[in-house]
């Protein structure tokens, strides 16, 4: 019954007719009188060719309404009826326009039915049973075609969400296999060669290969990325090279003359393979340039199916198509300028945070006292925000970062001090009281000895008048160069500025400073205004001015960054870098934020930013620190609600701090710690309402 057309006798043909009519027709129409049809149908549905089986009804008016009940729904779609009336029921009876209005009706006949009337209508529905089987094709066709559409739209779309090149090449190449049914395959990217200068004339002068990723359904096989040259001798390079899409039905069997030949045959061995149907489709960006390669290999009937052993590649693998081909084309094509934007973006990237690094370390340079500050806050800020991100208890438990957020945040973190880059060196540098672009002591000092040598002269001449004894004018000349002496001593010491001026030792400057002194010829007092306003600084070296310049790097950050094109997934590094400086009781600058008001990365850097400052020995202002004594600082920063309580807490209990003092603090510096201290301390009760300090705005 298989391929047969069926004929199903509703209306009793006469046997003359039956025979004229199938007498050139038999191989095609197999013939079921009335009697035998209900059995016959019977026995289809319970054969293996049901799905292959047609069926002609021939029918009269009366019967054809009910005729498609005769054959089960399953075999609905394959059936053709021709309806046979008489003249009469033709002419009063039967409505033709409404019969032939059913798809399933290919003709209305009146009878009686001629020898020749009966071999046309089998003509007739040969004809349609092979127009419906090639519009079946074509539905198929066009079903698969839209699923492979909906696919490359799909992938499309998975492609440009994509940002992990890693991941995007392996989603091409799983695609690509699924697609084609391929059992293995691997990827070429096309890269530039350090240190060879690009040629205009030339694409792949400076160009290499590089092995970046390979799979295979059938095998374990390990996998290393390495590079190698582009040349036709490969398959892969004669690909890249020619632009063109190779289709190798066996590739150990390679057409003569090819420049080209198959070089794995080894590595079959190797791994127990056989390498026979290859598909090799390059992958070309907008310009038409070849960025990489795509090799597809043993196309299996049944997608499957395993290649346990070479052996069965002879009965498991079937060659690549054109339409595998044209898919893979043009998968390769979306897949090149998508890939070829993810290398631009990640080539931006790096530009950009090398630019940043560059800033960053320009900052370093531009202060032999500050120098890797710049370079060690982002990685403890980092060190801390890991720390937050894995801890189980509030409030970090619901706290994380997107890969996009770590980025902002190492951005940030490498930009907080860029303002740095419009503070005067001499202010930032400034070791000393007196230091401008030198350091004035030295002047000073040579007033001091003008006054030892005055001292020596009035000595000298009270000899000469015999007035006191040499004894008593030795004994009160010795007094002055002593007092002399002392002062010189002192302000040097002031000005190192390394402990607390009291107010008495502040009168004491004034008062030297008062001294009369001749210079030139001319009487002046022994310091200038500014010096004995800079010597009277009562703690560090800076005075309120120069602190304030020194204090308005951050303002220069902010509108640095600020006036900055970030995009939407860098919109928060102006807040993050600016936020290093303000406190949680909100009198921190340059606007006073409140912790409720400041993102925990913000909170994070303010903890980076101050426990690398207190550990750092290349200040010019104070000696280092031990660990204990910094961080007993930032106990006291916290009971005074300058630092996040919670964060420092975290500090502590991470081991935070331990891993970045092993890292980066002189062995002899680092101590035990009394953590317990650290968390006991508690933030002192508030106040009333914070103030704002006067600087910010």
């Amino acid at each position: 019954m298989t391929n047969k057309i069926h004929i199903l006798d509703q209306v009793g043909l006469d046997n003359a007719v039956l025979q004229h009519g199938l007498i050139l027709l038999n191989h095609v129409f197999e013939y079921h009188s009335p009697l035998e049809c209900k059995h016959f149908l019977e026995e289809t549905l319970h054969s293996d060719s049901l799905s292959d089986s047609k069926f002609l009804l021939l029918v009269d008016p009366f019967t054809f309404h009910r005729a498609k009940r005769l054959v089960p729904f399953q075999l609905e779609k394959n059936i053709a009826i021709v309806v046979i009336a008489s003249h009469h029921e033709l002419e009063t009876e039967f409505d033709c326009t409404e019969v032939l209005g059913s798809n399933e009706v290919i003709d209305v006949v009146e009878a009686p039915i001629s020898p020749n009337s009966f071999s046309i209508i089998l003509r007739r529905a040969e004809l349609h049973f092979q127009n419906q089987h090639r519009f079946d094709l074509l539905s198929l066709d066009s079903l698969e075609q839209r699923n492979e559409l909906k696919k490359l739209n799909d992938l499309g779309i998975a492609l440009s969400v994509e940002q992990d090149v890693v991941k995007l090449l392996d989603m091409i190449l799983t695609v690509s296999m699924e697609f084609t049914n391929a059992d293995a395959g691997s990827m070429y990217i096309v890269e530039d060669k350090q240190g060879v200068q690009p040629d205009p004339t030339n694409y792949f002068t400076n160009k290499q290969f590089r092995f970046k990723h390979a799979k295979n359904f059938s095998r374990e096989v390990p996998f290393k990325e390495m590079t190698f040259p582009i040349t036709r001798n490969s398959i892969a390079g004669y690909t890249a090279l020619s632009a063109e899409t190779l289709n190798l039905p066996d590739v150990y069997f390679i057409p003569q003359g090819s420049e080209f030949s198959f070089g794995g045959r080894g590595f079959d061995s190797a791994i127990n393979y056989r390498t026979k149907s290859m598909l090799v489709v390059p992958m070309l960006n907008h310009q038409k340039e070849v960025i990489g390669v795509i090799q597809l290999i043993n196309k299996k009937k049944d997608a499957s199916l395993k290649l346990n052993t070479p052996e069965e590649a002879d009965s498991i693998v079937i060659p690549f198509t054109r339409k595998d081909e044209r898919l893979i084309s043009s998968l390769a094509s979306q897949a090149a300028v998508t890939l070829e934007n993810q290398i631009l973006f990640e080539s931006h990237k790096i530009l950009l945070e090398s630019f940043i690094r560059l800033i960053a370390e320009a900052i370093d340079k531009k202060s032999a006292y500050t120098g890797g500050h710049c370079n060690r806050v982002p990685i403890l800020t980092e060190m801390l925000a890991k720390a937050a991100v894995e801890s189980t208890s509030e409030p970090f438990k619901e706290f994380s970062l997107t890969s996009e957020q770590w980025y902002e945040l190492h951005i940030a973190a490498w930009l907080h001090d860029c303002g740095k880059v419009v503070t005067p060196v001499h202010v930032m540098d400034k070791a000393t009281k007196l230091e401008t672009i030198y350091d004035r002591i030295n002047t000073v000092k040579a007033r001091f000895e003008v006054l030892k040598r005055d001292a020596q002269i009035d000595y000298l001449t009270a000899l000469q008048r015999n007035g006191k004894s040499h004894d008593q004018i030795d004994a009160e000349y010795q007094a002055t160069l002593k007092s002399i002496e002392e002062d010189s001593k002192f302000i040097e010491e002031v000005n190192i500025g390394g402990e607390f001026l009291s107010d008495e030792k502040i009168a004491r400057i004034k008062s030297i400073g008062a001294r009369k002194i001749k210079m030139n010829g001319t009487e002046t007092t022994l310091l200038t205004e500014e010096e004995v306003y800079n010597l009277s600084i009562r703690r560090g070296t800076l005075s309120n001015e120069e602190r304030k310049i020194i204090n308005d790097h951050i303002v220069v950050t902010i509108e640095m960054l600020e006036k900055l094109p970030f995009p939407r997934n860098l919109l928060r590094v102006p807040e993050y870098a600016g936020g290093h400086h303000e406190k949680m009781d909100g009198t921190g600058y340059p606007k006073g934020l409140t912790k409720d008001q400041m993102s925990i990365p913000a909170r994070i850097m303010a903890i980076a930013d101050v426990f690398e400052a207190l550990t750092a020995v290349d200040r010019p202002y104070k000696k280092g620190k031990t660990l204990s004594e910094s961080m007993n600082i930032m106990a006291k920063m916290k009971e005074e609600h300058h630092l996040d309580p919670e964060l420092l807490d975290l500090f502590v209990t991470s081991g935070v701090y331990k891993e970045y003092a092993k890292k980066f603090m002189q062995p002899e510096l680092i101590d035990e710690v009394d953590e317990t201290r650290i968390l006991n301390a508690k933030p002192k009760p508030s106040n009333g309402e914070a103030k704002r300090p006067a600087m910010a705005h």
